[in-house]
C-alpha cells in the first residue's frame, strides 16, 4: 500500500472518531443474541442454529437481521415458535450494499446494550447464557475468539492504527460478546472499517478482524479466549479433513461448533460429517492450518504440535439433533414456498442489473 494511503486512512479514522454522538443510554436494554442471515442457506442454518439454543434451555431473547426480502414472511411465521424478532436493515435507511459489514451495523442498531452475536451456520453445545458473567467480560466489556493465523508485522494495518501487537492471534467474528455501552466508539469505528471495504478488505479478510484492529486503534483492552480453535471433521483416504471449527469458553471447554466449511443446506440427510476433532496441544510450538479440498469443498487440517481424539458423546448426539432439525425444516411447506421466493428475488434482480445495463 501507498504511504499516502496509509496517513489517509490513518487520518481518517481519527477524523472520524471525533464526530461519534455520546452512547445513547434510552435505545437499549438488556442482554441479547443476535444473527444476520438472508437466502436459502443461511437461513436453514439459523434454523438449526436456533432450535439447538432453545432446546438447551437458553431464554435470551434473539434477534435476526435480514435485508428486504432475503427473508419471507412464511419463514417469520415458520420462526414464530421459536422467540425471534426479525428486524429488516432496510428499516434504517438505504442500504446500497450486502456482506459482512452487516455484521457490525447489527450489532450496533439490535435493541440489546449486552450482544452475543452468533453466525448462522454456529451451534451451541451447551447455552452460552453464562459467558455474560465471565469476570474478564465484566471487567472490559468485550470477549473474543481466536482464529488460527497471525496477521504479517509488515501488513499496512498496523500502521494505520498505529499498533505492534504482531503476536495476537487474529480474531474468528463466528462469535463475539461486547457491552455495547462499554464499547461504543470501538463499535463504531469498527463499522467505519467496514464501510471502507475498499481499502481494509485488501489487508483484512472480510470483517473478522475488523473488531479487533477498532479495539487495537483506540488502545482498548479485550479479553481474548486463550485457547486456539481446533477442528471437527472426517478422515477420508488416510487424510483428516475439518470441516466445522471448534471454539472453546475461558474453561477451556468445546462451546461452539462453527460449522463454516460444509454448511447445513449441503449437507446430506443422514450425513455424518462430526467424526474426529484435532486440537493444537495445550503448549504447541508448531502451529500450522492448511486449507486443503476434498471434492471440490473446502476442508482445513492442523499440522504441527496437534492430538486427535474421538468427536465426544456431546457433539455426535448434538450433531444427530441438528440433522433431524434439518429434516423437519427440509419437510415444512416454508422450506419449498422459501426456495421458490429466493427464485424469484435471485432472477428478478438479475433481470434488473442487465435491464439497467442495456439502458
Amino acid at each position: 500500500m501507498p504511504k499516502h494511503d496509509i496517513e489517509y486512512l490513518a487520518q481518517d479514522w481519527k477524523a472520524f472518531l471525533a464526530k461519534i454522538p455520546a452512547y445513547p443510554h434510552h435505545r437499549y436494554a438488556e442482554k441479547g443474541i443476535v444473527y444476520t442471515a438472508g437466502g436459502v442457506s443461511h437461513v436453514t442454518c439459523l434454523w438449526v442454529s436456533i432450535n439447538e439454543l432453545r432446546n438447551l434451555g437458553c431464554l435470551l431473547p434473539i434477534e435476526v437481521w435480514h435485508l428486504g426480502n432475503e427473508i419471507s414472511i412464511d419463514v417469520m411465521e415458520f420462526f414464530e415458535g421459536l422467540d425471534v424478532r426479525f428486524r429488516d436493515f432496510q428499516d434504517l435507511g438505504p442500504i446500497d450494499r450486502t456482506g459482512v459489514f452487516l455484521k457490525p451495523l447489527a450489532i450496533l442498531h439490535s435493541s440489546f446494550r449486552e450482544v452475543l452475536y452468533i453466525d448462522s451456520d454456529n451451534v451451541c453445545l451447551r447455552d452460552p447464557t453464562y459467558l455474560f458473567d465471565i469476570p474478564e467480560y465484566n471487567r472490559l466489556g468485550t470477549v473474543f475468539w481466536p482464529d488460527y493465523w497471525i496477521t504479517d508485522p509488515h501488513n499496512p494495518i498496523w500502521k494505520i492504527i498505529d499498533s505492534s501487537a504482531f503476536d495476537t492471534p487474529e480474531q474468528e467474528s463466528g462469535q463475539l460478546l461486547v457491552n455495547k455501552e462499554m464499547c461504543w466508539k470501538e463499535l463504531n469505528l469498527c463499522l467505519h472499517f467496514n464501510m471502507l471495504e475498499k481499502y481494509y478488505y485488501k489487508l483484512l479478510y472480510g470483517d473478522k478482524d475488523t473488531f479487533r484492529f477498532a479495539w487495537f486503534a483506540l488502545k482498548t483492552s479485550f479479553y481474548m479466549i486463550p485457547t486456539l480453535p481446533g477442528t471437527c471433521g472426517t478422515i477420508k483416504e488416510d487424510a483428516f479433513y475439518g470441516n466445522t471449527m471448534l471454539q472453546h469458553d475461558e474453561n477451556e471447554s468445546v462451546l461452539f461448533l462453527h460449522r463454516n466449511l460444509l454448511k447445513w443446506d449441503i449437507t446430506r440427510p443422514y450425513e455424518k460429517s462430526w467424526q474426529i476433532m484435532k486440537r493444537f496441544e495445550k503448549d504447541a510450538v508448531v502451529k500450522e492450518a492448511l486449507l486443503k479440498k476434498l471434492n471440490g469443498k473446502p476442508m482445513i487440517d492442523l499440522d504441527g504440535d496437534t492430538q486427535y481424539e474421538n468427536a465426544s458423546t456431546e457433539i455426535t448426539l448434538l450433531e444427530e439433533k441438528c440433522l433431524n432439525y434439518l429434516r423437519t425444516w427440509r419437510n415444512s411447506v416454508a422450506y419449498f414456498s422459501f426456495y421458490e421466493h429466493m427464485h424469484f428475488v435471485n432472477q428478478r434482480y438479475t433481470y434488473s442489473k442487465s435491464f439497467s445495463l442495456e439502458i
